[in-house]
């Protein structure tokens, strides 16, 4: 995921954050909204899902010691759904390929035997934690006007227009566009990248080879909810641009894919504009 969504319409909204999933997590909502209570609710998701945590209830069901709660137990339920769903380019049980590239790292190339033998049976929350954050902090804050800003996720209650980053860029927006009561969800092979024998390669994994991808722009996904969001635009980046578009439109997904200053969206968005005249765009 990288910070690519951006905040345009929060004026009359009071923004506190806190850091929250080894990033930052921004709170837009009026003054009446249970903020102090989202962020307790998005600090128990956390020690629930977070495998940067020996602690969490995940990272013990990982090592085998006892029983999922059923809270947990539903939502890695769900996740290996979307598994199924979208022809395995979405993995959750990606830990031990991770650990393997060494992507929490420094990065390196495993080779192919260590590929093979990896076991897809430890599950990691990076492509599914924070949109099941948000959607849980969205409930508790109780309010028709808010905004959450989860590392570079958004997810809203009400209308506001947002934009996205150049994903070579992360500084500069190059789509402007409203998102009504959803979240948006964006993922980039540009955000951590290493070099290896003399290829570049991204922290996307592709669970269906166990290989590293190459950086090649981003994207970005709108949905009802934030979970489905953060899924889908992790799998339609590993799909890549042709078969992730046509995926998108089979289910009738919306996404916006950047890349090579092309900017092509898998259902018309009567309101999206280009930012930047060096993009142009295609449906």
């Amino acid at each position: 995921m990288m910070l690519a969504a951006a905040l345009l319409t929060a004026a009359a909204l009071m923004t506190r954050a806190q850091y929250l999933m080894g990033t930052v997590c921004e709170i837009s909502a009026p003054e009446t909204a249970h903020i102090d209570a989202a962020f307790a609710e998005g600090a128990r998701i956390e020690a629930m899902i977070s495998t940067w945590r020996e602690d969490s209830e995940l990272s013990r069901l990982n090592r085998g010691e006892g029983a999922a709660s059923p809270e947990l137990a539903a939502l890695l339920h769900t996740a290996d759904d979307w598994r199924d769903r979208t022809g395995g380019a979405f993995d959750p049980r990606l830990g031990a390929l991770i650990a393997l590239w060494d992507i929490r790292g420094e990065g390196r190339v495993p080779s192919t035997d260590e590929i093979k033998a990896a076991p897809h049976t430890i599950y990691e929350e990076g492509a599914f934690g924070k949109g099941y954050a948000i959607d849980r902090m969205l409930d508790v804050l109780g309010a028709s006007d808010v905004v959450i800003n989860f590392g570079g996720q958004l997810g809203v209650r009400g209308a506001h227009r947002v934009t996205i980053a150049d994903p070579e860029d992360r500084a500069r927006p190059v789509v402007e566009l409203t998102i009504h009561d959803s979240s948006l969800s964006t993922s980039s092979g540009s955000e951590k990248t290493f070099l290896a024998g003399g290829r570049r390669f991204s922290h996307i994994l592709d669970p269906r080879t166990g290989q590293a991808l190459p950086p090649r722009g981003s994207v970005s996904v709108i949905a009802a909810d934030a979970l489905t969001a953060d899924i889908l635009s992790t799998a339609l980046y590993v799909m890549g641009p042709d078969a992730g578009l046509r995926w998108a439109r089979e289910h009738g997904v919306t996404a916006i894919f950047i890349d090579h200053k092309a900017i092509t969206t898998s259902a018309r968005i009567d309101d999206l504009r280009v930012l930047d005249h060096h993009f142009n765009t295609k449906e």
